[in-house]
């Protein structure tokens, strides 16, 4: 008998800080439907699963993902359990929400959709998180759990119907699936981070000079916005150029 699918993953941000909310709420609200404390992400098809959602009202102090399987929710609280302290080398400078978001509104930008969002936890060990280790034996039968083609330790979860989840047809990997989550052991730094991957209707060039502050990563012609906020962890907007179509060809063979 197959096991219930991963019904959904969200991101949950404790609930003590409602302009922060407020703010990053308004900020990606054309990427799904937002409510007063939670906004639920656009889905490239109805029947897929899992769902994706940002919320706003968990009560620990501490960001987390839940993914719910079977009515019960496996959480992963994101921080640093290694014990070691490391500083980002790259250079970035942190902005406010509202700076982000008056600079896009005046250039005329439109944000697009969201490819796919997720989080890094720190690890310098052998191996991946063991955080991220339990989840894949714990979430591989439920979902299409993904390793990245490249050997990397990014894990991708993508979207997919009960029939596909349950191995009883092969996974098309030639049709859009979106929104994907990403599960990242990252030892880059010691600061855990939360990314919203996101697309807009202007170019790489044009992203790299209206935010000179951000991170410009070239090669996938994105810039990662590092957004002032009040958790002790990272929170990146991550802008890509939109393209026609979708990646997941790529991870054909690489499913847990």
């Amino acid at each position: 008998m197959n096991p219930p699918p991963l019904e959904r993953i969200s991101l949950q941000f404790p609930g003590m800080h409602p302009e922060f909310h407020g703010r990053l709420l308004a900020l990606l609200a054309d990427l799904g439907r937002a409510g007063e404390s939670h906004l639920e992400l656009s889905i490239s098809d109805p029947g897929f699963f899992p769902r994706l959602s940002i919320e706003f009202q968990s009560p620990g102090a501490c960001p987390l993902a839940a993914m719910r399987v079977g009515g019960a929710d496996v959480i992963t609280r994101i921080e640093n359990i290694t014990g070691a302290e490391k500083r980002n080398p790259l250079p970035y400078q942190p902005l406010a929400i509202g700076a982000v978001s008056t600079r896009i509104g005046a250039a005329g930008w439109k944000i697009i959709r969201a490819d796919h969002i997720g989080f890094n936890l720190p690890w310098f060990g052998p191996g991946v998180h063991p955080r991220i280790g339990d989840l894949r034996k714990q979430l591989a039968g439920a979902c299409l759990y993904h390793t990245y083609p490249g050997g990397e330790p990014w894990d991708f979860i993508l979207p997919g119907d009960p029939e596909e989840i349950a191995r009883r047809k092969s996974v098309d990997y030639s049709i859009t699936r979106r929104p994907k989550f990403e599960l990242v052991s990252f030892d880059g730094a010691s600061t855990p981070l939360v990314q919203f991957d996101i697309s807009a209707d202007a170019r790489f060039e044009d992203f790299t000079r209206l935010f000179p502050e951000a991170l410009a990563d070239p090669a996938f012609r994105n810039i990662w916005i590092y957004l002032e906020n009040p958790y002790s962890i990272n929170v990146c907007l991550v802008i890509n150029e939109d393209s026609v179509g979708d990646w997941c060809g790529m991870f054909q063979g690489c499913r847990i």
